[in-house]
């Protein structure tokens, strides 16, 4: 079964002896060169929470604008680490992130204490070639692929495609609305995601603070919180000479050597 977003669920109630394990995964710009609040210089902005009323602007280091319209890409590969080093693979979870989709029901596991996380950005050979018109499928909700994710040259998914705009004008400097946005689209097939797995840090702390280990009881729900920063990707090109794959396919090439400096814990 394929595994998409969706809101927490009731279809997923663990038995006795399990528990269940959500990714919350939340859309990002929060690098220092290419993020911050409105003002450009602090912290960052979800996308849920800013932005204008069709799509989030954020702003760079140097005030500009910058927005994420299609900034999609398959998580699989997905393991669940114990304290005693055990992989738990969570066979047949395949998630399809987007813009504002952030509730990921992963798989029911066993009862124990989890301390880390490890999953592939992209699909597996067997699974990157089937039908592009195939839905994935979360508490019996169909949620249909984006047609954009398919890639006819090579018969098969991207493993991510993002697609956005960036503004260089001078108003859009000095934090104004945005004039004049240069278009990027970038796609990064599975050829090159496949080969970059993300390890997430293992947790040490006690369950009851921040950064704390998954003391994951029976019938318990519980959620890894990550941030994906899209910063931190796009700091490998420049976006007003480096903006489209199509006509420069080595820009999905420093992206991917980017790729495990995109995700990190938010809490």
């Amino acid at each position: 079964m394929w595994l998409s977003s969706c809101k927490k669920s009731g279809s997923s109630n663990p038995s006795t002896d399990s528990c269940v394990f959500y990714f919350h995964l939340h859309t990002e710009i929060v690098d220092s060169t290419i993020g911050g609040n409105s003002d450009g210089v602090n912290g960052g902005a979800d996308s849920n929470t800013t932005g204008n009323t069709c799509y989030p602007w954020y702003f760079d280091s140097l005030g500009r604008h910058i927005e994420l319209q299609v900034p999609q890409f398959f998580i699989s590969n997905i393991m669940l680490v114990t304290q005693g080093g055990k992989m738990v693979m969570l066979n047949n979870a395949v998630l399809l992130k987007g813009l504002d989709s952030e509730d990921y029901y992963l798989a029911k596991v066993p009862v124990g204490t989890y301390v880390s996380a490890m999953f592939t950005v992209g699909l597996t050979n067997a699974d990157s070639t089937m039908n592009p018109s195939m839905n994935i499928i979360t508490s019996q909700n169909p949620y249909p692929i984006e047609s954009t994710m398919w890639n006819e040259s090579s018969g098969n998914y991207y493993g991510m495609y993002i697609k956005g705009a960036y503004d260089t004008s001078a108003i859009g400097r000095a934090g104004g609305t945005p004039v004049n946005p240069i278009p990027f689209t970038f796609a990064i097939p599975n050829g090159l995601t496949i080969q970059y797995p993300i390890t997430l840090p293992t947790r040490t702390l006690p369950a009851s603070q921040t950064y704390g280990i998954y003391v994951a009881t029976a019938g318990s729900i519980n959620y890894v919180h990550i941030y994906c920063d899209y910063g931190k990707l796009l700091t490998a090109v420049n976006l007003m000479t480096s903006n489209n794959t199509a006509t420069d396919p080595l820009i999905a090439d420093s992206l991917a050597k980017k790729l495990p400096d995109m995700f990190r814990y938010e809490q």
